[in-house]
């Protein structure tokens, strides 16, 4: 690794096919490209979907650079290809002396995180399964018994991400509620994530028949 400017960063070199980042790893570094082309792709259902294919000039990761969020998706060389990774520390010392112009920056990056959201459930057709898919992002893998998924109750957040109508969510959450897989006092609380992922199957299966 060549560092090219102290007050830019770094360079790195990839070879054809060579995975820069996968989606959902941890980052906090932006890229330019400087010669060569960059894949960028993501999981959707099981399915590796190419976004775009990016060449010299263009940049990518600066989500990640600007929140520290996990990458959102993953970039692989579509050929050898010279990259400059800017620093993060450099490149927020360069934005922090203006706070209108950091603020900008920080609202652009939550609204394209929030329309990444909404294309990854709006790419399932099924409504029902498309609301199950955005609760189970809100549990917690780790935990077992009662797990509160932070959403409320009224469902108002769930149909503005997902694009499932209200009603449909109202329905969908009393259906969880009767099979005493959740509960509605306030938020959503997931009671047996086992019953959830038992019947999360089982729609799924629905869905597969009916094709």
């Amino acid at each position: 690794m060549e560092k090219v400017n102290e007050s830019i960063g770094y360079e790195k070199h990839l070879r054809s096919g060579e995975v820069l980042f996968k989606e959902g790893a941890t980052g906090d570094e932006m890229y330019l490209i400087r010669s060569g082309k960059i894949r960028i792709m993501k999981d959707l259902e099981g399915t590796k979907k190419t976004l775009a294919v990016i060449g010299e000039g263009e940049f990518f990761g600066e989500m990640a650079l600007l929140d520290k969020r996990p990458r959102s998706a993953s970039a692989i060389a579509e050929t050898d290809a010279k990259l400059i990774i800017v620093d993060r520390n450099a490149f927020l010392s360069s934005v922090n002396k203006n706070p209108f112009i950091k603020y900008i920056i920080e609202t652009l990056t939550t609204r394209l995180r929030k329309t990444n959201n909404m294309l990854k459930y709006f790419s399932v057709p099924n409504e029902k399964i498309r609301f199950l898919l955005f609760v189970k992002d809100r549990l917690s893998k780790n935990e077992e018994g009662d797990m509160d998924t932070g959403l409320d109750a009224d469902g108002k957040e769930i149909a503005e991400v997902t694009g499932v109508p209200l009603d449909k969510i109202k329905e969908y959450l009393k259906e969880l509620k009767e099979y005493n897989i959740a509960s509605l006092d306030g938020n959503l609380v997931i009671k047996s994530p086992q019953k959830f992922e038992k019947y999360e199957e089982y729609i799924t299966l629905q869905e597969e028949f009916r094709r």
